[in-house]
């Protein structure tokens, strides 16, 4: 069901949080925004969202004892991803669609490297990431467009009695939130939307928006979908938009109305692989060992550009990575004779290797190959009863130098 703008702009209820949708969009110039088309949509679990906080703290200056003043700091803004792991499993032969191009796009910009295989997807920290792209966070009465975006972490999550999870994190230049208004005046032969008065407050200067008709769905000619304007300055009621001279924004006969731009179609793949069908091979364990569960927190240790003189965020190239490629690694299995084995081999700090598939082994899956992944000593915490879980905790490393192989993920 289309979306209607004009009956949203006309309720009175609040917003609900059920409308909330992402859309994800790689960046031509890093920190300008992208338009999205409905193959960036990106389906997210509850906790999902974008945050734009300017920071401030009480002015420290001496004027009795009441406050008089606040000193600002740097601006922050940052965005949040839980997610399914979601695999096209009805693909007959491996093809690069086995994935969105919204999640293709996240692991590029976490590890650095994406590299179409005759027989899968593989994703490595063999190039430095670069890339940065748009977030769009839509609802039903706003939206937030978050130019300049990059991965920073992702979470993965593999646990034998619940759904595996990838949880992405990073940071973004900045964020305009825009909402719905309505124009009653004529807005042809110029560049301005006359708006409603009191609703100038509703748009943000660099957001991106688009017309829709009296109807409250049909898209206006002058911001066709995948065409949307971007707002340039705000006076008052009265919003300027780039592009080419408005032809279809009369709003004197019947109402137009001004909204933060959503692709008409969103589409994406909806087939969660949650583990019920999968494996994890460990070095030094035979096949037959229970794994209770598994978890890879990836962080790429980025240098952010928040220290330019006279800007109020991240400028420049908004990045730097400059540090290390971190691969934190939990694995959790049950004491047996076998494992105790393992554990005393875990004295000379040679590292383990690791394989595990999620989905079917023949069919479309995706894998994660960590070949050197040096164990702590773990403790043994015995429960009041049952079975006793062993977590053992490890950093991946590389095989050797510049291999950049701590972690290699295939979608197959």
């Amino acid at each position: 069901m289309a979306k209607n703008f004009a009956a949203i702009y006309a309720s009175t209820n609040d917003s609900s949080a059920q409308e909330q949708k992402f859309f994800l969009k790689l960046e031509t110039t890093r920190g300008v925004l992208a338009a999205p088309t409905g193959a960036d949509f990106l389906y997210h679990l509850q906790g999902g969202q974008t945050t734009y906080q300017r920071p401030a703290n009480t002015s420290p200056i001496r004027s009795g004892r009441h406050h008089t003043n606040v000193i600002q700091e740097k601006d922050v803004t940052s965005w949040t991803l839980p997610t399914f792991f979601m695999i096209n499993e009805s693909l007959g032969a491996w093809a690069a669609t086995e994935i969105d191009p919204a999640v293709r796009m996240l692991w590029k910009s976490l590890l650095g490297s994406e590299t179409v295989n005759v027989a899968n997807l593989q994703y490595n920290s063999t190039v430095a990431p670069s890339l940065t792209f748009s977030v769009f966070e839509n609802g039903d009465l706003w939206a937030n467009q978050a130019p300049g975006a990059f991965v920073e972490s992702n979470q993965i999550t593999l646990p034998g009695d619940g759904q595996a999870m990838a949880t992405w994190g990073g940071s973004a230049k900045t964020m305009y939130r825009i909402g719905i208004a309505k124009s009653t005046t004529d807005n042809n032969a110029g560049n301005t939307v006359t708006l409603e008065t009191g609703e100038g407050e509703r748009m943000e200067v660099g957001g991106m928006v688009m017309i829709i008709e009296a109807n409250g769905t049909t898209r206006s000619a002058d911001t066709p979908d995948g065409s949307p304007r971007n707002i340039t300055a705000i006076t008052g009621d009265v919003v300027t938009v780039d592009g080419a001279v408005l032809a279809d924004a009369d709003g004197s006969a019947a109402d137009i109305y001004l909204c933060y731009y959503e692709p008409a179609t969103p589409v994406a793949i909806n087939n969660p692989v949650t583990g019920l069908v999968g494996s994890v091979s460990v070095g030094g364990i035979g096949m037959g060992t229970c794994v209770r569960r598994l978890d890879m927190n990836i962080t790429n240790n980025h240098e952010l550009h928040n220290f330019c003189y006279g800007e109020r965020g991240l400028s420049g190239p908004l990045f730097t990575a400059g540090g290390r490629l971190t691969v934190e690694t939990t694995l959790e299995l049950n004491m047996s004779h076998e494992l105790l084995a393992f554990i005393k081999g875990l004295k000379n700090f040679t590292g383990v290797a690791i394989d595990a598939i999620l989905g079917s082994a023949t069919g479309r899956r995706a894998q994660f190959v960590l070949p050197k992944v040096p164990f702590a000593i773990p403790e043994i915490s015995i429960p009041e009863n049952g079975s006793i879980p062993v977590s053992f905790t490890g950093t991946a490393e590389q095989t050797a130098i510049d291999a950049a192989d701590e972690i290699n993920v295939y979608f197959k």
